[in-house]
């Protein structure tokens, strides 16, 4: 969103909800980069619209942090939650990930095992996302989902760039293939 004009991003937003309206699941990952937007108000306006259109939150603490200045992954749960996200999945890099499916659950963490060496973290959360919702949009539950993505992003990392050889990600297994 953020290389979009305000006017833009507007409209889009309106497309994202439109379609919410009509029962189409939206993610939404904030990916906060300041030096895209023109100020934190800008970037807190676009993002609350885009919270009130998401089903599923996908954020990184450290951006939900700086941004919105959270003290805890559970502030950032809260709020969320508060802004009517079904699903919040709080990624915490090498800590794994936060997951709440409502604002009346205790937080779940799902952990995942660390890599000995961070080869490029460029694409990591890129790539949680994308296990993440291969396997949740398949069937699976939101853990096992969490499972997947921080399974693709530990293969990712391990590697430079964000386009890792297939043989390697043909190793992952679906956890809910049978």
């Amino acid at each position: 969103m953020a290389i979009l004009p305000h006017g833009d991003q507007l409209k889009l937003l309106t497309i994202i909800q439109g379609l919410r309206e009509r029962g189409v699941a939206i993610a939404f990952d904030s990916n906060y980069r300041p030096k895209l937007w023109d100020s934190q108000d800008a970037t807190k306006e676009a993002y609350q619209l885009a919270y009130k259109a998401t089903d599923i939150a996908l954020v990184t603490f450290d951006d939900e942090q700086l941004l919105w200045q959270d003290t805890q992954p559970q502030d950032t749960i809260k709020r969320l939650h508060a802004l009517g996200v079904k699903t919040v999945v709080v990624k915490l890099g090498a800590e794994g990930c936060l997951i709440s499916e409502s604002p009346k659950d205790v937080p779940i963490k799902v952990t995942t095992t660390p890599v000995e060496t961070v080869v490029d973290s460029t694409s990591a959360g890129d790539s949680f996302n994308g296990g993440f919702l291969s396997c949740y949009l398949s069937g699976g539950s939101v853990s096992e989902a969490c499972q997947q993505g921080n399974a693709l992003a530990r293969l990712v990392i391990q590697h430079h760039g964000a386009i890792i050889p297939k043989a390697i990600t043909d190793t992952l297994s679906n956890p809910i293939k049978k």
